[in-house]
């Protein structure tokens, strides 16, 4: 049972990482918003 509810949660990690890396930058994907990045985040990653 535990590796059956492993490979699922590892499934639904990669289609969130997939959908995450395709959103990237984009106003809306799936037709949910994501807000702009504060400017912050950009100055800590510089």
């Amino acid at each position: 049972m535990k590796k059956i509810s492993k490979k699922i949660m590892e499934a639904a990690a990669k289609v969130g990482m997939n959908t995450a890396i395709k959103a990237c930058g984009s106003t809306s994907y799936y037709g949910c918003h994501q807000p702009k990045e504060p400017k912050a985040l950009k100055e800590m990653i510089k």
